[in-house]
């Protein structure tokens, strides 16, 4: 079969292929099959539903998070430890799901605001549908191996 180079154009029996085509016909299919679930609901009903119509994070709240590590005050890197550490010692696995183990009254008693766990709430939603989704089984391995990670990081 012969293929005429016709600037940065192939022409094959009869075919045109472009790199524009060769880019854009996977970008519609991985855009289908993305949209493919978005209508499902999550199962977990216990965790903080999400509202369509509210933002991720609260407006006007400043997350530590967001906060470039040289413009962080003392006290904000504190928080942000603070988060750190108990976020790893209370997230699990519980049926292949990541769960909270910390009441919104346990979280606030140890001196971390509210919106942070409004924010792990919907993350845990996020984590749990992108792994029902994904067919991702071995939750427990992954989570041991980021908390290696975690606990190393945080000199625990």
């Amino acid at each position: 079969m012969k293929v005429k180079q016709i600037g940065r154009q192939q022409h094959k029996n009869g075919y045109l292929v472009s790199m524009k085509k060769l880019i854009i016909i996977p970008f519609i299919i991985l855009l289908l099959f993305s949209c493919q679930n978005s209508n499902k609901t999550v199962e977990n009903k216990k965790v903080t539903e999400i509202k369509k119509d509210e933002p991720y994070f609260k407006p006007g709240y400043h997350y530590v998070q967001q906060i470039p590590d040289s413009l962080r005050t003392p006290e904000q890197q504190a928080l942000l430890k603070k988060l750190a550490i108990v976020t790893y010692e209370n997230l699990a696995v519980k049926d292949n799901k990541m769960v909270f183990n910390l009441s919104e009254k346990e979280f606030v008693a140890k001196g971390i605001p509210v919106e942070y766990y409004e924010l792990i709430q919907k993350d845990l939603v996020n984590n749990n549908k992108f792994i029902k989704e994904s067919n991702i089984t071995n939750m427990d391995s992954i989570l041991k191996e980021s908390n290696k990670q975690i606990r190393d990081s945080l000199g625990l």
